[in-house]
């Protein structure tokens, strides 16, 4: 236990010793804060830092201006405002700011590449669903017995037999005849009567 305890120790010891902690939580303008500042060769706030320790006259930076105008210009080109502005007070040429074009293209380039890695990349492999797993091996499954359905017969409609289409109807014809003689006067004739369905037709011969 008190081995680990001593490592831990150590390694927040080393922390502490890092830079940008010592920038954090260090007092400003103080020879450890300068020292840290002076440690981010790349950072232009940190150049700028510096370039102030040396105005102050923090114990182990030398108020040189040359040294100053150094810093300053070494901010300037990495695009930091107030150090060109410091610059401009002391009469001193604005620097171009090459740093900083440069430090934006190689963002941008990098921004570029994590795309271009990005979209090579082959799609992560899909999850699957453990919902649909069972744990514990698979359940007991008791097969249902399925009654098969007989097909419902269609009822048959017997159509009656079609009657043969004709012109006319045929009718039953119904004659009857009737023969009487019928003397008037000493004449005498013959009453032929002929009924045909109903219709009569009476004809008289001598």
């Amino acid at each position: 236990m008190r081995r680990y305890l001593f490592c831990a120790l150590a390694m927040v010891g080393l922390a502490g010793c890092t830079p940008d902690l010592t920038l954090a939580t260090a007092q400003p303008f103080t020879p450890e804060w300068c020292q840290a500042a002076k440690a981010q060769t790349n950072s232009a706030s940190s150049l700028h830092a510096v370039a102030r320790c040396h105005e102050r006259n923090v114990p182990g930076f030398a108020q040189d201006e040359n040294i100053i105008v150094f810093y300053l210009n070494e901010a300037a080109r990495r695009g930091h405002v107030e150090a060109g502005a410091a610059l401009a007070a002391r009469g001193q040429p604005l620097p171009d700011d090459d740093l900083r074009r440069e430090a934006v293209a190689r963002a941008e380039a990098e921004r570029n590449r994590q795309a271009m890695i990005t979209a090579l990349r082959p799609p992560p492999p899909r999850q699957r669903n453990d919902s649909m797993i069972f744990r514990g091996g698979p359940p007991n499954i008791i097969p249902t017995r399925v009654t098969p359905t007989r097909p419902t017969p269609t009822p048959m409609v017997t159509q009656p037999p079609s009657r043969p289409m004709t012109g006319f109807t045929s009718v039953r014809e119904n004659r009857t005849t009737s023969t009487r003689r019928n003397c008037v006067n000493n004449v005498c004739r013959i009453e032929t009567t002929t009924c045909v369905n109903g219709s009569c037709t009476t004809s008289v011969s001598q």
